[in-house]
């Protein structure tokens, strides 16, 4: 009787486990099943395939933002700034990975939207100059790519010695949602 009654729960466990895995770790299961089939590419796509649906259902978030020492040559290919401090007049580059913004499809290609909001303040909040639509990226691709990058340059000439924060806001101009980022920085 003991070795029964394990027996199912072990069972009932199981099957409870099975109902509660949920599709992105049947697409994984699937996908590894591929792979020892010896199927690479179908295994690719299956774990593409659940990137989207995640990608789909995450709110629109700043994976990566920092300062940079030149604009990126494509998604992860920069070198990140050591520190956040600027001379008198130099522009600030800044490296963006947004994620979990909308595709819309359109004339057979997928198509992102996004602009950026800037406001410069003082370390306390106070607002000191900004623009809205500062940035506008708009991307064609035959699919909705994950690996999403924007460089941007903001001029501060002008701005008196101090510390600052700049304040950006990556808009999804498809989805209407938006993620914002602060990266403090001073001018010596």
């Amino acid at each position: 009787m003991l070795r029964s009654g394990i027996a199912g729960m072990v069972l009932s466990l199981a099957l409870a486990g099975s109902a509660l895995a949920g599709p992105l770790q049947d697409k994984a299961g699937e996908a590894e099943t591929a792979l020892g089939a010896g199927k690479g590419v179908e295994a690719i796509d299956l774990m593409r395939q659940a990137l989207f649906d995640v990608w789909n259902e995450a709110p629109m978030a700043i994976q990566t933002a920092t300062y940079v020492t030149a604009p990126a040559d494509g998604y992860g290919i920069y070198t990140a700034r050591a520190g956040d401090s600027f001379a008198s007049g130099e522009p600030l580059l800044i490296y963006l990975e947004p994620v979990g913004f909308d595709w819309k499809q359109q004339d057979g290609l997928y198509n992102s939207l996004l602009t950026v909001d800037f406001d410069l303040t003082s370390p306390e909040g106070k607002v000191l100059a900004g623009q809205k639509g500062f940035g506008r990226f708009n991307f064609k691709s035959h699919v909705p790519n994950t690996e999403y990058m924007a460089n941007l340059t903001l001029n501060v000439s002008g701005a008196p010695a101090g510390d600052y924060v700049l304040v950006l806001t990556v808009n999804d101009e498809h989805g209407g949602g938006s993620a914002k980022v602060d990266l403090p920085f001073t001018i010596k």
